[in-house]
């Protein structure tokens, strides 16, 4: 089976991640020709159920990347407040 999926839309460490937890059951094979990755997974039973439940966690992945891109700022105050040696530290300071 051969899934294409486009890395400007799925990032590097989203497939990877997305490979990683589909290894322990299947071998699969990369390759990379401009922006397109080209993924032979061997042994796949039921194709259909497969590229469900692989496009279901790349989206998932995909979606904690920008979960984690845009709550960056908020985590780094909070652990800057919460270990911080200064009890009066600025947003400015923190964010420095």
């Amino acid at each position: 089976m051969t899934l294409n999926i486009d890395r400007n839309i799925f990032s590097d460490s989203c497939i990877s991640t997305v490979i990683y937890w589909f290894s322990n059951q299947y071998t699969i094979q990369r390759t990379l020709q401009e922006s397109i990755e080209t993924l032979t997974i061997d042994n796949v039973s039921d194709e259909k159920q497969f590229r469900l439940e692989f496009f279901q966690k790349l989206n998932d992945y995909k979606l904690r990347e920008q979960i984690d891109k845009e709550t960056k700022d908020i985590k780094t105050i909070l652990y800057a407040k919460a270990f911080g040696e200064f009890d009066e530290l600025t947003e400015e300071e923190i964010l420095e």
